[in-house]
């Protein structure tokens, strides 16, 4: 049936209308619904293994932050127990000038475990160029760790770092995020 300000309808169009069917074309409501391709449907959808795989960059990330502030921070007795540490080992450098280093050091690594947060969290957006960056950085986070892991001994939380690193780059490269991340570029 039709309103007095909807234009009527012919034939076989008309008779699916009545029997309680939309026509071909409409959505139920009357009004005319474009076809949409089930792929297009679902690329438009962020893959779960896209979000798995920045949420395990950024768990990656912080603890290298965290670490990093309280190098360039240095608070409360970190600062005291560093330069003890230091006067200890009898350096030829002197203690004000590593500390200054070490400073540095923990303000370069907040900064770049900032931009490796920005970049995962890009690469879901996504972001022309975000992927490869964040990839960078989880390779540079990863060389680094297994470097201190060679030196130092192998830790818990080390691995864990690096096993989140691996396991997130993986998850932005499988199928379907290459196809979202394609898609959207």
């Amino acid at each position: 049936m039709t309103t007095p300000s909807e234009p009527r309808q012919s034939g076989a169009a008309e008779d699916h209308v009545r029997s309680g069917h939309s026509a071909p074309g409409e959505n139920g409501y009357g009004s005319q619904s474009a076809p949409r391709s089930t792929t297009a449907a679902q690329l438009l959808r962020r893959p779960p293994e896209a979000w798995a795989g920045a949420v395990f960059l950024t768990l990656a990330a912080l603890p290298a932050a965290v670490f990093g502030l309280l190098l360039a921070v240095q608070p409360g007795n970190i600062g005291v127990n560093l330069r003890a540490r230091i006067d200890a080992a009898n350096s030829t450098v002197g203690t004000d000038i590593l500390l200054t280093v070490f400073r540095l050091a923990g303000a370069t690594i907040v900064v770049l475990s900032f931009l490796f947060l920005l970049f995962a969290w890009l690469t879901v957006r996504p972001r022309r160029g975000a992927r490869p960056i964040a990839t960078a950085l989880a390779v540079l986070e990863v060389v680094l760790l297994v470097g201190a892991m060679v030196v130092a001994g192998v830790d818990a939380v080390s691995l864990g770092i690096v096993l989140l690193a691996v396991a997130g780059t993986v998850l932005l490269y499988l199928p379907r995020s290459q196809e979202f991340i394609t898609a959207r570029t």
